[in-house]
């Protein structure tokens, strides 16, 4: 059995990913996009249908509008229709995925603490600047306030 050169492998397929044209599907069919503007505005569609247009008016409008099949032919209704129920079909599978995936025990989250620092890395209680004191002055008492950390024993 001959062995299997991965660089060689993601090499070819950048080179295939590079060399077929915009707007075609991995098929090498024209992508026309209309999966993806029912996706989008599923909900507009559904109220023009409930607010009286039949889904053969709604198609004829899409294709009107430059939304076509893969072959570049109208969108019927029946696609139409069929294209809708394909989305709906996709949303509940990933909704059924999510909510699955929401009762797996090893996966939920413990609940959230707060955490803290140190109690000797935590910042003192701001003291009001005084302009008066000079860099030097804070230096000093910032390495006092530090001297039980640094005395030898």
């Amino acid at each position: 059995m001959p062995k299997l050169d991965l660089a060689k492998l993601s090499r070819d397929l950048d080179r295939r990913r590079r060399d077929r044209p915009e707007g075609v599907g991995p098929g090498g069919r024209p992508a026309s996009g209309a999966m993806a503007v029912v996706r989008d505005n599923l909900s507009q569609l559904e109220a023009l249908h409930a607010a009286g247009a039949s889904w053969v008016d709604i198609a004829a409008g899409l294709s009107a509008q430059g939304i076509r099949r893969g072959d570049g032919e109208a969108l019927t209704g029946r696609q139409l229709t069929a294209l809708i129920a394909s989305v709906r079909r996709q949303r509940q599978q990933r909704e059924a995925k999510a909510e699955q995936r929401q009762a797996r025990p090893d996966l939920r989250l413990p609940p959230a603490r707060k955490l803290g620092l140190a109690s000797d890395l935590v910042k003192p209680e701001s003291r009001p600047s005084d302009p008066a004191r000079t860099e030097e002055d804070l230096r000093r008492d910032q390495l006092a306030s530090l001297q039980d950390l640094l005395k030898k024993d």
